[in-house]
């Protein structure tokens, strides 16, 4: 084949692997939203196996060395229930697993909505958690390591704007241009770097909502084969990357942590 039929079937190929990818992130969010927003209704979100407000795995966990607990820290407009698949993932392999509730659709400022995980955290007694965050809540997770330290001893975020998004000052709602990253919360957190290499940040090979800013310097920085903002939280490739820091975590050295 000469070089000039390759190329635009090379491009027909790209744009066709493009529409499946967002096709399939846009399925993904509408049935985690229909089934976040059956689980509210239920008053199921926050229910765990003994029947407390407490998301909790087995007391028997499979492995002689505890595995560590886990915090889900849900995106923008995102109810905990949205990470459920996500959190029956890290029981069945022994998790302890919080989930804040509270945190409604997560449109609160970065500070208010960090303390209240952290006060989920310590009505559970957790310490040196794995904070596992998609978007805004990576942000959340972040400003949880900063401002209460102790509880959190590392993170994987996936999607999450480090960097604040470029448009957001053109949103329509408050929430939305939080992400501004001129905004003396979100430029704050930024100059905060001592946190930074204990974070895992996790990107889609293309995100349509978050175009740039993930990278965070000191930080861990992975890319990976995946087109969409949403659906890389179920993607075969974040859950190994995701298995592998989760059994890293206890051979991390204590100053790492």
């Amino acid at each position: 084949m000469s070089q000039s039929n390759r190329k635009p079937r090379e491009r027909l190929g790209r744009a066709a692997w493009l529409a499946e990818g967002l096709a399939r992130d846009a399925a993904y969010v509408t049935v985690r939203q229909l089934g976040a927003l059956g689980a509210r209704r239920r008053g199921a979100a926050a229910v765990g196996p003994d029947g407390t407000r407490v998301v909790r795995t087995t007391p028997a966990p499979p492995s002689v060395r505890r595995p560590p607990a886990v915090v889900l820290i849900p995106g923008i407009y995102e109810p905990a229930a949205f990470m459920d698949p996500l959190r029956l993932w890290l029981e069945r392999r022994g998790h302890e697993v919080a989930i804040v509730e509270e945190l409604g659709w997560n449109l609160r400022p970065l500070k208010e909505s960090a303390g209240l995980v952290a006060a989920r955290l310590e009505e559970l007694g957790i310490a040196d958690a794995l904070v596992v965050a998609h978007s805004k809540g990576g942000l959340i997770g972040k400003e949880l390591m900063v401002s209460h330290p102790g509880l959190a001893a590392g993170m994987v975020a996936a999607s999450t704007p480090f960097a604040g998004h470029p448009y957001s000052r053109f949103a329509p709602t408050p929430s939305l241009r939080a992400f501004n990253p001129a905004l003396p919360a979100l430029a704050a957190l930024a100059r905060e770097q001592s946190v930074n290499r204990r974070i895992v940040s996790v990107a889609g090979a293309v995100d349509p909502i978050v175009s740039r800013g993930t990278e965070l310097e000191g930080a861990r920085n992975v890319r990976l084969p995946v087109v969409g903002h949403f659906r890389i939280l179920g993607h075969p490739a974040f859950l190994e990357l995701l298995d592998g820091v989760l059994g890293e975590w206890n051979c991390w050295p204590v100053q790492d942590r």
